[in-house]
């Protein structure tokens, strides 16, 4: 029994590295069929990681590549945005990323944003969730050290700096938690999604015999609202809204 016991013990130690080791193959796999042109094979192999739960940046990214390649504009973007979602800071994501916005076709006036809101957001979205989190930890070491050098310095010079420091930190402390919080929250929301289909009428009700009030192209960037017995209630950057049906769109989400 004891023997038996074992052997089980032993068996389920080693699931997670002959997991992790399949899971390496395939990535190999992938890679090498893109290098060898095969963009098809490369993105399916690249998704049954992701279907397996793996979330990473760089998986993103060489998956949008992948489908890119192979003229799937929409689903490229789709997985582009995942990736800028994980690391906003990345030169080749943000290029990439630029280059096939730059082939949709829907050109959409966006809604005038007041200037603050605008230069909050992009200093936002300048860093990811857990690189402000670690601003924020840097931030309140040293506003702790400004507190103490404000109580124990007895000169006044070096009292006055600590009061000064521990308020300028302490202000960095909180902007810096409320970002983090902020990109943690986009990044598990689910409200924003990518047109995947060739081009998609969007109805004034969730029906399909509801009026056509305009049309969507592959890769058009949407906010989804609502959804209803399998469509959604999606709005675009200039306001327009209407419903779609739910297989044309692709959920910025992990």
């Amino acid at each position: 029994m004891k023997r038996f016991i074992l052997i089980i013990c032993v068996f389920a130690c080693m699931i997670p590295s002959v997991y992790a080791q399949d899971v390496n193959e395939v990535w190999m796999q992938a890679n090498m069929q893109y290098s060898n042109g095969d963009y098809n094979g490369a993105a399916a192999a690249y998704e049954s990681i992701v279907e397996q739960g793996y979330i990473s940046s760089r998986l993103f990214y060489n998956l949008g590549n992948a489908y890119f390649k192979s003229n799937r504009l929409g689903r490229a973007i789709l997985n582009y945005n995942k990736a800028f979602k994980l690391t906003p800071y990345d030169k080749d994501i943000n290029y990439n990323l630029t280059v096939a916005n730059s082939y949709v076709q829907d050109k959409i006036d966006t809604v005038p944003e007041i200037f603050l809101t605008r230069w909050m957001r992009a200093w936002r979205s300048s860093l990811g969730s857990n690189a402000w989190t670690w601003v924020s930890l840097g931030a309140l070491a040293l506003m702790l050290g400004g507190v103490l050098m404000f109580m124990l310095s007895e000169r006044r010079g070096w009292r006055k700096a600590g009061f000064f420091a521990g308020v300028v930190f302490l202000v960095m402390f909180v902007c810096s938690t409320v970002f983090a919080a902020l990109e943690k929250k986009d990044m598990v929301d689910a409200s924003t999604g990518i047109v995947l289909a060739q081009a998609v009428s969007v109805k004034s009700s969730p029906d399909s015999a509801g009026n056509d009030l305009f049309i969507l192209h592959e890769g058009t960037k949407v906010d989804v609202l609502s959804t209803y017995d399998g469509w959604m209630e999606i709005m675009i950057a200039d306001g327009n809204k209407g419903w779609v049906s739910g297989d044309a769109i692709g959920l910025i989400k992990y």
